[in-house]
């Protein structure tokens, strides 16, 4: 048997390998985007705690956190599309890799006798025969022009951004509990608040309604007085409602259906305080930190990659063939050595004419590559305006709740003072009642205030993007040799 065909084989192979080297398309380098250490607004750098919630001393709420890591359904969904996109990833990375099938056919066949072939002429020649097959195949696409390493790079970024997107539902899922935590104690306070503000209305218009009847007050009086107990009534009915509807929220937050919702939180309970100051670590760390820039950098690495594996459709794609395997038309000769049958050799496609279509499709990659570009931009942009407003808000809102807490004491020893003269004598029902509701008045914008305080406090800590617990960004793979 000749050896020429084993030795053409082994010189398109060889210089294959030689060539293989080359990697069409641009090379993907990372933005180097510029931010400066220091924050524009007034803000304590330091390490950033990623389980913030302890910072409000809620033991209930830590446990609220922890059961939903522990069986969220919106965790469970993002961790199923993360395995998806790794799974993916890895689907790719294999077809880099030598392939290798076994097929077997056993098959009936019956030639016509009046086709091209004339069989009835063939003395002894039957038409009708078995034929067993019985063998391996095997493929290998070199890489000549990186196309398949171009592939691999970009589904090892979407795997990349399909990790910062878990990291970013977790950011999301434990800041959303935490606010609606606190709207639901907020909630039951004012709640609270609302229908003892109700009560003293309603006394406090029969006593005007009295004075009036007994001419010691006007009708405007009266009905001023009405129309507020009115007010009261409706704004214990809209309190009871933002109640329920947060410990509704809840439950759905970490996955309980509304009749599970734990007496825990349907009992009222204080509000938790907001922390004093929240360390907010360097701001140059905030885009490593922020999950939504970090996916944005991935689409980018992924886009980036997908214009080689475009560009790489113009050039010719080379492959090693062989197969090895018997045949026979009758099963016991299927390993007799005579049955053997193999080809070997290298086999090439190339695209000569595709009417444009891989050009477009070059400019339709390099379009989505300026498109992730310019979205990575945005997810900056947007990030560092959100973090120093969230900052901002934190320290206004920090502030407000100090000046509502020190009105609602100042008022309280106001209605301390009422009360004295009113078991002195000095003051009447109708005067307690007015003080009453001043004090409940206070006390509910102190309520607000601490909440507004407390909601700012968690919106600073999803804006820094810190959370436990995140899987740990995996290396993009080597490229081959």
């Amino acid at each position: 048997m000749s050896t020429r065909p084993f030795r053409t084989s082994l010189a398109c192979s060889t210089l294959a390998l030689i060539l293989s080297g080359c990697t069409v398309g641009p090379d993907y380098a990372a933005p180097d985007t510029q931010v400066q250490d220091a924050w524009v607004e007034q803000a304590e750098t330091g390490t950033i705690d990623p389980a913030w919630w302890q910072n409000f001393g809620d033991p209930e709420l830590t446990a609220l956190i922890e059961q939903a890591l522990a069986g969220s359904p919106t965790l469970a969904e993002a961790r199923a599309r993360l395995t998806e996109a790794r799974a993916n990833r890895d689907a790719v990375l294999g077809q880099r890799l030598p392939q290798l099938s076994a097929s077997g056919a056993a098959t009936e066949n019956r030639l016509s006798e009046n086709g091209q072939l004339p069989v009835s002429s063939i003395p002894g020649f039957s038409p009708e025969y078995s034929l067993f097959d019985l063998g391996f195949d095997a493929s290998w696409e070199i890489d000549l022009w990186g196309r398949r390493t171009r592939e691999a790079q970009a589904a090892n970024a979407q795997a990349g951004a399909a990790e910062a997107q878990y990291q970013g539902a977790l950011v999301q899922l434990t800041a959303e509990i935490a606010r609606s935590y606190m709207d639901l104690r907020a909630a039951q306070q004012s709640s609270a608040l609302a229908r003892e503000a109700a009560d003293t209305a309603d006394e406090l218009s029969a006593l005007t309604t009295q004075l009036y009847d007994a001419g010691e007050a006007n009708r405007q009086q009266a009905d001023t007085a009405s129309a507020e107990a009115g007010s009261a009534r409706d704004a214990a009915a809209q309190a009871a409602t933002a109640e329920a509807a947060a410990s509704y929220r809840l439950a759905a937050l970490t996955g309980r259906k509304p009749e599970d919702i734990p007496p825990a939180l349907r009992q009222s309970a204080p509000l938790p305080d907001a922390p004093e100051s929240i360390l907010v670590g360097l701001r140059s760390d905030l885009l490593r930190r922020r999950p939504d820039v970090r996916a944005a950098e991935r689409h980018l690495a992924a886009a980036t990659a997908q214009v080689g594996v475009a560009t790489a459709d113009l050039f010719p794609r080379f492959s090693l063939m062989g197969g090895l395997g018997t045949q026979a038309r009758d099963a016991g000769d299927l390993f007799d050595p005579a049955s053997t049958r193999f080809s070997i050799g290298p086999a090439f496609s190339w695209p000569i004419f595709a009417g444009g279509s891989i050009r477009a499709k070059i400019r339709a990659a390099d379009a989505a590559s300026d498109a992730a570009a310019a979205a990575y931009e945005q997810a900056v942009v947007e990030a560092l305006n959100d973090s120093e407003a969230a900052i901002n808000r934190f320290m206004q809102a920090k502030g407000r709740a100090d000046a509502a807490t020190k009105a609602a004491a100042d008022q309280e020893r106001a209605f301390a003072l009422s009360m004295q003269r009113f078991d002195a004598g000095e003051d009447n029902r109708l005067s307690l009642d007015q003080a009453r509701l001043e004090l409940l008045s206070r006390t509910r914008a102190a309520v607000a205030a601490k909440a507004e305080a407390a909601q700012a406090a968690v919106a600073l800590y999803k804006a820094l993007g810190g959370t436990p617990d995140a899987p740990v960004q995996e290396a993009e793979a080597p490229a081959p040799n």
